[in-house]
């Protein structure tokens, strides 16, 4: 069985959003007065994010926690209703505790490069390159779009962060080079089909001005 993904990721993804999720899933499981299912339910998760001033679906987040990083397990669902339990408490716990250590020491320019890359969905975007039938187009259009912003990224990264934002640098070099092979393949298969296009044409004119044997 493949070993889980660390936490850590998650609250480099998602920064402070998944911090406070976390928090939420945690405070929610120790509420009681009513009927449990499991340890906590998304009606108590919004209402944690609600009493914390907060207002966004929780539920991509939720997903996130039990499919790739196995703590929590739906023990119930129906049609009004989604329980939850806890698989790993302590690994909750203990990543609430190390964020909120060091938001008062990391560099807030760290924080910022981190969320501006994860705002780009880089992903999504490595997915698609790695998927799309068409990724010379596909690159065509992000090429003054999103590219750019990457780019930035990893300049800034190497340079003042290269061991905090390894992970991200890596993953920026890769959406970078799948982009680079994309218009590199298309370009070789143009100039095939160009000089294809002018050997027929070369031959057919060749083939008008030759006089029979």
């Amino acid at each position: 069985m493949d070993e889980m993904p660390d936490l850590r990721e998650f609250i480099a993804k998602y920064g402070e959003r998944g911090y406070y999720m976390i928090k939420a899933v945690l405070d929610a499981s120790l509420a009681g007065g009513k009927a449990k299912l499991g340890d906590f339910d998304l009606k108590g998760v919004k209402e944690r994010l609600k009493s914390m001033g907060l207002d966004y679906n929780p539920v991509p987040l939720l997903y996130a926690l039990e499919r790739t990083y196995g703590v929590i397990r739906t023990t119930y669902r129906s049609t009004t209703q989604h329980w939850w339990e806890i698989t790993d408490r302590r690994k909750l716990q203990e990543i609430l505790s190390e964020f909120e250590g060091s938001r008062e020491t990391e560099d807030y320019e760290l924080r910022l490069l981190r969320l501006q890359f994860y705002s780009l969905d880089p992903d999504r975007v490595l997915a698609q390159l790695r998927s799309s039938r068409r990724p010379r187009q596909l690159v065509a259009r992000m090429a003054f779009t999103t590219l750019p912003m990457i780019v930035e990224f990893l300049k800034k990264a190497k340079e003042l962060y290269p061991e905090e934002l390894a992970k991200e640098i890596d993953l920026a070099e890769q959406i970078l080079e799948l982009a680079e092979r994309a218009i590199t393949r298309g370009a070789l298969n143009s100039k095939a089909y160009l000089i294809t296009e002018a050997e027929v044409q070369d031959n057919a004119l060749g083939g008008g001005d030759r006089e029979p044997l």
